[in-house]
């Protein structure tokens, strides 16, 4: 095991043995890091709640039972922890559902969308990250300004909402995965603005000088957005830039609420009565940045076409 949450640690830099300086074994250490990285996910979505107005009192007092219990070795108990990493899981699903609510109440149910990977001719802004809300704001306050804004990466799904679709100059989605954007912000000309978690320190003389944060990113040397009310810096360095030049390319899909799956039910139920769809699987990853960590993509690609 590898654990360095006390001052106690061994050499102050970590216990590495089968049982640490407190007693605590590699099995109650795992459990601890499990819970910790529940945590992590459980956060980024509540804070994405909260920031649409959307709260609720036992996500936040599990986070704090959560993190008081685990990183001050207060428990050493194998049951008492099978038992908070299990309602880690329930308290994760919780938060899901939250945020969910909250996205559909201001920018509408999703729905099946086709979203252009190609480019069009103009000013160019770049928004990657998860954060709808930002991404709103800037669609509004670049409305009239001939700068096209594009998804990148995670923000992919944006395309599917009401609310944010009506906008004619969201273009499209540019780029791939969030660790292919050191390569693609490089090739991009124009702004980029970083909403939240994914977001790598630039490589030296490249596009540090037309990067943004907002909200809890932060990049040293970037330019800072203090308030979502306020993107005009954003946009005047949009328009100081080069343009995007016309390129056609595919189009991918995205929109694939539950509200739209659930609105096909009853074609669903009888594909599935007369034999036409056999099994469903649910894929709940996603690959690795590393070469060969590619299961889910394999796995997809493996599925036989009678099945969802």
């Amino acid at each position: 095991m590898f654990c360095y949450q006390c001052e106690q640690a061994v050499g102050g830099t970590g216990c590495t043995k089968n049982v640490g300086v407190c007693g605590k074994n590699e099995d109650i250490q795992s459990l601890q890091d499990t819970l910790l990285y529940g945590l992590k996910g459980i956060a980024a979505y509540a804070y994405h709640a909260r920031e649409l107005g959307a709260v609720d009192k036992e996500v936040d007092a599990f986070m704090h039972e959560a993190l008081f219990k685990t990183v001050t070795n207060v428990s050493f108990d194998m049951n008492q922890y099978i038992d908070l990493v299990l309602k880690c899981g329930y308290i994760n699903i919780k938060v899901m559902e939250l945020l969910d609510k909250a996205h559909t109440h201001r920018f509408g149910n999703p729905v099946p969308t086709e979203v252009e990977t190609g480019t069009k001719k103009g000013p160019c802004i770049l928004v990657t990250g998860h954060d709808l809300l930002d991404l709103y704001e800037l669609l509004k306050q670049t409305e009239g300004t001939g700068v096209n804004v594009y998804t990148h990466s995670e923000m992919l799904p944006a395309h599917g909402y009401p609310e944010l679709k009506k906008f004619k100059h969201l273009a499209g989605n540019y780029g791939g995965a969030w660790q292919e954007q050191k390569k693609e912000f490089k090739a991009f000309p124009g702004a980029i603005l970083a909403t939240t978690n994914c977001v790598l320190i630039p490589p030296e003389n490249t596009y540090l000088d037309r990067l943004f944060t907002i909200g809890v990113t932060g990049v040293p040397g970037s330019m800072r957005i203090a308030d979502r009310k306020d993107f005009s810096e954003l946009i005047k360095k949009a328009k100081s830039l080069p343009s995007l030049h016309e390129s056609s390319s595919k189009k991918i899909m995205t929109g694939f609420h539950y509200t739209a799956v659930l609105g096909l039910a009853d074609k669903i139920i009888h594909a599935v009565k007369s034999g036409k769809i056999k099994p469903f699987f649910l894929i709940g990853g996603c690959d690795g940045a590393k070469p060969g960590r590619n299961y889910y993509t394999e796995f997809a690609e493996m599925v036989p076409k009678d099945c969802v």
